[in-house]
């Protein structure tokens, strides 16, 4: 029963390890932290995090991806405004700082897979925005959208982090209606 997913030893062993693994990355930098490190803050031996994880990364990966999925589930549930829906992801990201650490650590890596995600979303705001513009248009639009957005984000978690969410995603929907509509 021990080695089966799902089952309450795997659950627990999984979040020690990851829970044991974000502490750490809240305390040094990622390239430093060790399988030894996790284990010991995790109260497991190296073996029971070799039985789910490869390495490290493996682990991040995992991480990174459940992240995504939770955010888009969580910003797709409800059908927002586009101002409602950045100051919606935008405060998930400050109040989880393990999660504005990971996404300071993989630049830009893990914003990218939850744009990714949203992207369906995303889209079909952009089109009610831009109605006469065609698909090449469209992913244009988003692609310069989202990658000033992406900067904005992580320069405003690393260096303005006493922003709140919510001014942070008026700024964005002010830069975004300034370029569509020439700030009218």
């Amino acid at each position: 029963m021990a080695g089966i997913a799902g089952n309450r030893r795997t659950l627990y062993s999984k979040k020690v390890i990851r829970q044991a693994f974000q502490d750490l990355l809240l305390e040094k930098d990622y390239a430093k932290i060790t399988i030894k490190e996790i284990a010991e803050r995790a109260d497991i031996n190296r073996g029971t995090f070799y039985k789910y994880y490869k390495d490290t990364a493996a682990l991040l990966e995992e991480i990174e991806a459940e992240l995504v999925h939770e955010i888009a589930d969580n910003l797709q549930k409800e059908s927002l405004s586009l101002d409602l829906w950045l100051a919606k992801l935008l405060t998930i990201l400050y109040d989880n700082p393990s999660t504005t650490h990971l996404i300071l650590l993989n630049n830009s890596h893990l914003l990218n897979l939850l744009l990714t995600e949203i992207k369906p979303e995303t889209f079909k705001r952009f089109a009610l925005y831009f109605k006469e513009a065609t698909t090449a248009e469209l992913e244009l639009c988003l692609s310069y959208f989202v990658c000033g957005s992406i900067g904005l984000i992580e320069r405003w978690l690393k260096d303005f982090p006493e922003m709140a969410p919510d001014a942070v995603a008026s700024l964005l929907i002010q830069i975004f209606a300034t370029n569509v509509y020439g700030g009218e």
